[in-house]
């Protein structure tokens, strides 16, 4: 999965909050967030049942963008949780995206 995050309102440095919804079942890829942190693109994270919390650092409007894998676990069609960017430091600053819809099925038995 890639996370898109940009600072607005704001054109200097501060601290974003990356809320990041999973669908039902999935196993995170630990490692890749792993590498995350040791190439500072996030300052931590929080694994929450149903959502990943990002802290990142912005040393810019600009942004930046990375990715984390993940594996689903059984089948499903199913909505994962909102995504929702806020400003650490002035959280009426923020921007919530609608649930995506995951649709795993079944490989195909050989």
């Amino acid at each position: 999965m890639t996370v898109s995050a940009r600072r607005f309102g704001s054109q200097g440095y501060g601290m974003l909050l990356a809320e990041v919804g999973l669908p039902p079942g999935a196993d995170i890829d630990r490692a890749s967030l792993g590498r995350l942190l040791d190439s500072w693109t996030i300052s931590r994270y929080e694994l929450q049942p149903d959502r990943i919390v990002f802290y990142l650092w912005s040393s810019d409007a600009e942004g930046g963008k990375f990715s984390f894998r993940f594996t689903p676990r059984y089948s499903i069609r199913a909505k994962a949780a909102p995504a929702k960017l806020v400003d650490y430091y002035n959280p009426d600053l923020s921007a919530v995206l609608a649930p995506q819809t995951f649709t795993v099925s079944a490989a195909p038995k050989r």
